[in-house]
């Protein structure tokens, strides 16, 4: 989305592991639906996760209660990492059964990057970028979890069975990250499509700004050639707006669409994290190996991964602010219209009654309690902002510190 080699790598490996069954041709710049290779190798692939996911949930958790290494808090540990695989399901069934509705969402989207004509950016590559590399820090977290001293593969209750079983141990662990691979694609697809709307919104903005200009450069006064600007102007808006609506379904569409997914994946992360701050607590107080590094390792892992949720809101709370610059600047408009002679005429008055539509409209979406006037964006439970992960974070520091003193109660 940010250029076109980036673009085709990354719906070429979305299609590849098998998350994508929609072919995008570059050359019509649109989703095709119905292309049989592309659907076929989805649906083998998909049905082959489908049916290998319960072995490999089995083999990496099926002896966790025969392993004498493995304490109460490893096995939590452990059977938080793997719980984060379940939503696996949920993700296979929504995108077979809404593939139509992603297909009309991402070619509206297309569309829209495509009437610019000029690629996104600098600001969106480093943003797109900086979520690629912290979102990695979940696949090291993962791996640490399922590989570390106190994991079930490392479990000595029976080493002959598993030297025998440790392919198979493998092969599940690589599956494990694959499934991780296509739960992460979803959260990167919405906040790169947040991005790229946050982008037309900027241009939107600008495209805003210039009318204020062209209008403020005609005469106050009455006269044919206000009346010929504002002919010009008046259209202008008119189809400026219409792509600002455009965008706005576009983007509800897409919370609408994911809001199952992203409420699955925010609770799977938020129990990781209790879990995972609670894990370095326990190593830093009890555990017997203990090495600086390796504290200072799983507080460096925590804050990355909790940053990398951190920036999946604030990318929606980015939007908000978007569209507070674009009310911004129609209130500017509104007010340079009506200045001097401009409710004088057929066409000022047009222009002026449609920035107030327009107002009214941003006022609503811009609601400081949007509970009152639309439902809340994930499932009616919340909405994607900064108050929400800061609401988050509270709880989960809050979660923290009651296990810490049942632990301390129960172990001393």
């Amino acid at each position: 989305m940010v250029d076109l080699p980036l673009l085709r790598f990354y719906f070429e490996v979305s299609r590849l592991i098998g998350l994508c069954n929609l072919h995008y041709s570059f050359k019509e710049r649109r989703f095709v639906l119905n292309h049989v290779p592309t659907v076929l190798y989805c649906l083998l692939l998909n049905v082959a996760y489908l049916l290998i996911l319960p072995f490999a949930l089995t083999l990496l958790s099926g002896n966790i209660y025969k392993c004498p290494d493995v304490g109460m808090f490893g096995v939590v540990y452990n059977v938080v990492a793997l719980a984060k695989l379940l939503p696996l399901v949920l993700l296979m069934g929504s995108v077979w059964i809404q593939r139509c509705r992603v297909q009309r969402l991402g070619n509206n989207l297309m569309r829209m990057l495509h009437r610019f004509r000029f690629a996104l950016g600098n600001d969106c590559r480093k943003k797109t970028l900086w979520k690629v590399l912290l979102t990695s820090s979940r696949f090291l977290m993962l791996t640490q979890q399922i590989m570390a001293r106190d994991s079930v593969v490392h479990c000595e209750g029976d080493s002959k069975l598993k030297n025998s079983l440790l392919p198979y141990y493998r092969a599940a662990i690589v599956y494990s990250l694959i499934m991780l691979l296509l739960v992460i694609y979803v959260d990167l697809t919405v906040y790169m499509v947040q991005v790229a709307g946050n982008w037309l919104l900027t241009n939107m903005t600008q495209n805003v700004e210039e009318m204020i200009q062209d209008l403020e450069a005609l005469p106050r006064r009455r006269g044919l050639p206000r009346e010929m600007g504002l002919r010009q102007i008046l259209p202008a808006w008119r189809r400026l707006w219409r792509r600002c609506l455009h965008l706005d379904s576009v983007l509800l569409e897409l919370l609408e669409l994911f809001q199952w997914q992203l409420l699955f994946n925010l609770l799977t992360t938020y129990i990781f994290n209790i879990a995972t701050l609670f894990r370095l607590w326990i190593y830093l107080s009890f555990d017997q190996n203990y090495h600086v590094y390796k504290g200072v390792v799983y507080g460096v892992l925590f804050l990355t991964h909790h940053l990398e949720l951190m920036m999946q809101f604030s990318v929606f709370e980015t939007n908000r602010s978007k569209w507070l610059e674009l009310w911004n600047k129609v209130v500017k408009l509104w007010y340079v219209n009506n200045s001097g002679d401009g409710l004088k005429n057929k066409q000022g008055m047009l222009l002026s009654r449609q920035l107030e539509i327009s107002l009214l409209y941003l006022n609503r979406k811009l609601q400081l309690q949007p509970q009152r006037v639309r439902r809340l964006h994930i499932a009616g439970f919340f909405d994607m902002s900064n108050s929400s992960v800061h609401k988050m974070t509270r709880s989960i520091i809050i979660n923290v510190l009651v296990l810490c003193q049942i632990a301390y109660k129960i172990y001393g």
